[in-house]
């Protein structure tokens, strides 16, 4: 280790940097004081210069600009590059050799009859059949998170062996990847997976099921893998949400000879009801953009998401209006989202006013 350690640095200027780099700190800042402190201040001289010319108020927005440069250059730009794409047409993703196209696109999206060929167009039944294929599973989807997720954290916020062994394991599944959730519920689904062959073997069924892609389970699977996958995330919430209940109401209640069913209709639920709402916003738009466990797994039909994504070209041959028709049906799921996080807003301030 030593011998390894003196090959790297042999030779190198690096002890001629340090010590111009301690003596530009020393000429700047003039520290005064121990020995130590003085140390500490020229070894962190650009933190404490910065913090000099800022002054006290200005330091914390020099923190926060490497975030918001970040953030601006992968998520605001990004959305002004679509805004772009939507009302532009043609294959290159260069605006420069894209024409200006206004509504077009959403035409292209919407309309019975193909603007460019006056035939019969297609692409609207693939995207509203993506809208209702979405629409059915976030109505079954939703419910079914919010309602499972709640009675979880009412479980787990009860004192019962092990609570914080069980609190992991209904967290465990947030922290996988959505791709590996999506594959390891493909070997449990498939034809020959694990859960057909244990049903053959119990005798309940005759043979196989392609869980995936037969029409009476794909939405089932769908929704409960879904629902697995992300359950603990709301769980957590909710769980923050019962612990910050006080507890005195409950023991008062418990004095009065409440029984429990009527201390979670008439405390609990209204009590967390600004924490229901939260869940319920986020669940609906993370239940919008679902896509990643449902690619995974290759399911049999296609949310908005997955339409998108083919259609832009990024999966398969591209299209003339590919991108430009993609851009637009995802502005038109952002309408969507901007309207379900307002409605969150509003609510959210209306309830805190009562």
């Amino acid at each position: 280790m030593t011998e390894a350690l003196h090959a790297a640095f042999a030779g190198a200027p690096w002890p001629l940097y340090l010590l111009v780099y301690l003596i530009t700190g020393w000429a700047f800042l003039r520290p005064t004081g121990p020995i130590w402190d003085r140390f500490v201040s020229v070894v962190g001289w650009p933190i404490e210069l910065t913090q000099r010319l800022a002054g006290a108020t200005g330091l914390p927005y020099l923190f926060l600009l490497p975030n918001m440069l970040i953030f601006g250059a992968f998520t605001f730009a990004p959305m002004f590059i679509n805004l772009g794409f939507s009302v532009t047409e043609g294959q290159s993703i260069l605006f420069s050799d894209r024409d200006w196209a206004g509504l077009d696109n959403l035409r292209r999206l919407l309309a019975e009859t193909q603007i460019d060929t006056g035939a019969p167009n297609l692409e609207d039944d693939k995207f509203l059949s993506a809208v209702y294929s979405t629409a059915t599973f976030v109505v079954f989807q939703v419910p079914i998170m919010i309602v499972i997720a709640l009675v979880s954290a009412l479980a787990l916020n009860r004192k019962i062996v092990a609570r914080g062994f069980w609190r992991a394991v209904f967290f465990y599944p947030v922290m996988l990847s959505p791709v590996v959730v999506g594959f390891l519920w493909s070997l449990i689904l498939k034809r020959q997976g694990v859960l057909s062959q244990t049903l053959i073997g119990w005798g309940w069924i005759d043979e196989p099921i392609q869980w995936l892609t037969d029409p009476s389970w794909t939405m089932f699977w769908s929704v409960f893998v879904y629902t697995w996958a992300h359950l603990g995330f709301y769980m957590l919430i909710l769980l923050a949400g019962l612990q910050a209940i006080p507890r005195d109401v409950y023991e008062a209640a418990e004095m009065d000879g409440t029984p429990a069913w009527r201390q979670l209709t008439r405390i609990t639920i209204p009590l967390l009801a600004p924490t229901l709402l939260v869940v319920t916003v986020l669940s609906l738009i993370k239940a919008f953009q679902a896509f990643e466990e449902l690619y995974a797994m290759s399911v049999r039909w296609t949310s908005l998401v997955a339409y998108i994504f083919e259609t832009s070209g990024l999966r398969g041959q591209p299209t003339a209006n590919g991108l430009g028709i993609a851009a637009m049906a995802s502005l038109l799921v952002a309408i969507v989202l901007i309207f379900l996080s307002l409605m969150q807003v509003y609510l959210s301030s209306r309830s805190s006013k009562q």
